[in-house]
């Protein structure tokens, strides 16, 4: 099954236009993965839901790569299921829609200690990933923008190594990366503040850290989670634009 699938799927780079698209992608996983092996699919697009509903309550254009669109968001919200109990908790704690929006970086929070509670392997290393890099950017950007980064960081575990070093550094004058990601520290220094310029550098970083994770393994279910990650950041990298930039720094630290 995964030798058919890994041989099926072409090489991926982030700067190429893709032939096909993301439903496309989707129903050859459906057709050729297990319903077992493609449940993990489902939990990727899991976040999208979430980052979803945070975008039907701002009233902004949804992410259509999620389980969910908008009709069956409105109707979860409603019947309260096909999204964690978690997230209705947090919908019975801010009842007002500006304080949901306000906070709810807090079901973020959640969902990577879900992430790492619940899952092992590719799905446990990858949610932790993305979980450090956005704490970094939190440090970043709280920095440039001269936020508190305690506030930044209110829902998350101070006793938690990375978040209690990033707090460590709320009255110093510059952000200093922990000695282990001094490399994109060094990256993020030659693109000094553009914007558009560090979300492409994230990109890349993201992109290259699945690459290790599924180039020695190309007949897997790793390789086709990590490919459709790759897939997915490849179709926003054709969407950048400054403007896309700013935003998608911001929305890591909203994240």
């Amino acid at each position: 099954m995964y030798f058919f699938l890994g041989s099926l799927l072409p090489p991926l780079r982030l700067d190429i236009d893709l032939d096909y698209g993301f439903e496309e992608l989707l129903t050859l996983f459906k057709d050729n993965l297990s319903k077992k092996d493609f449940l993990q699919v489902k939990k990727i697009q899991a976040f999208i839901d979430l980052k979803n509903v945070e975008k039907l309550l701002r009233k902004e254009t949804l992410d259509p790569r999620g389980n969910l669109n908008e009709k069956e968001l409105n109707e979860a919200l409603v019947t309260e299921m096909a999204l964690p109990d978690y997230f209705f908790e947090f919908l019975e704690s801010y009842e007002n829609t500006s304080d949901q929006i306000a906070f709810f970086s807090k079901v973020y929070v959640l969902f990577f200690k879900e992430m790492e509670e619940k899952e092992k392997g590719f799905l446990h290393d990858y949610f932790n990933f993305e979980r450090i890099y956005r704490l970094l950017m939190v440090g970043v950007r709280s920095k440039q923008l001269k936020q508190d980064i305690t506030k930044q960081l209110q829902f998350e575990d101070f006793c938690d190594p990375l978040v209690a070093y990033l707090i460590a550094q709320k009255e110093s004058a510059h952000f200093e990366f922990p000695l282990e990601y001094q490399e994109l520290d060094q990256q993020l220094k030659q693109v000094k503040k553009n914007p558009l310029d560090q979300y492409e550098l994230l990109m890349k970083y993201r992109f290259n850290y699945l690459q290790e994770k599924i180039q020695d393994r190309p007949f897997s279910l790793d390789y086709a989670l990590g490919y459709l990650l790759q897939f997915m950041l490849i179709q926003d990298w054709n969407l950048l634009s400054d403007k896309k930039g700013h935003e998608r720094l911001n929305e890591i630290v909203k994240d």
